[in-house]
């Protein structure tokens, strides 16, 4: 656990600050006379996160954390309830650091999200698109579908996938169990970048069981991209850096929906 590496030059009066609700985070060495500070859903944190709640037909987190009987309740204006253990590391932090728990409830309240990490556009041409193009891991990435799911759509949930990379000995489990959670989750139509992702669907021969399109990078396949959305879908776009997948997001911004429609008719 390379993270874990972290804690190897920790020094007396030293602080950490970790997960309570991951057990390798919990069973890490700490050194003598370095402190825990524990966040998470788990009894006996020093910042517990109480209610993580998707609201706002799911582009909102309402968040309740609590620290020494203290309670404080703030909506997050962004969607994704893995913000809600987020805040409470968060908060974590930042009490430690002198901040009250109201305070830092009023700060989270204005998070808005980093540029190209599950960031949420509206398109002049009305599609939601959920930009998390920076990088993708199986973890980010499942998740990043389950957010696709929670989101009100009126009308179809894409899933815009590349490859992700560097995962070694579990490259191909990996992207096919992502293909897997893209059809328990009922997503209407996935189109896919990359050879890794091409030979994990061919694996499963999954081309037979959802609506999928395929291609070699990001730049060909936003050319099919466009041609299959309309202005009330809910589009995730996600993949590892080297991908470059946000030709696809930028692709689908600039869609000129009148257009589209007309070349349908």
């Amino acid at each position: 656990m390379a993270k874990g590496e972290i804690l190897v030059n920790a020094k007396p009066g030293d602080v950490c600050v970790l997960n309570a609700d991951d057990p390798l985070v919990m069973n890490l060495p700490i050194p003598y006379g370095v402190k825990k500070v524990l966040f998470g859903w788990s009894e006996g944190c020093d910042v517990r996160l109480i209610v993580a709640e998707s609201v706002d037909g799911g582009l909102g987190v309402r968040v309740v954390l609590e620290k020494n009987k203290e309670k404080v309740e703030f909506l997050m204006p962004s969607p994704g309830l893995h913000l809600a253990l987020n805040a409470c590391a968060a908060a974590a932090v930042a009490t430690l650091l002198g901040a009250s728990l109201p305070e830092v409830g009023m700060c989270l309240s204005r998070f808005y999200p980093v540029h190209m990490r599950l960031e949420l556009e509206v398109a002049e041409n009305g599609i939601k698109i959920l930009n998390d193009v920076y990088n993708a891991n199986p973890v980010s990435t499942k998740a990043a579908i389950d957010l696709l799911k929670s989101i009100d759509c009126c009308g179809k949930r894409v899933c815009i996938l590349g490859d992700m990379l560097e995962l070694g000995s579990i490259e191909m489990a990996s992207h096919q169990m992502i293909l897997n959670h893209c059809c328990d989750s009922r997503i209407d139509f996935v189109g896919l970048a990359g050879k890794r992702f091409f030979a994990a669907a061919e694996n499963l021969n999954i081309f037979n069981k959802i609506d999928i399109v395929h291609a070699y990078d990001a730049a060909t396949l936003a050319l099919e991209i466009v041609k299959r959305l309309d202005c009330n879908d809910v589009v995730l776009v996600k993949g590892s850096r080297a991908m470059k997948m946000e030709r696809v997001a930028d692709a689908i911004k600039a869609m000129d929906m009148q257009i589209h429609v007309n070349s349908d008719i």
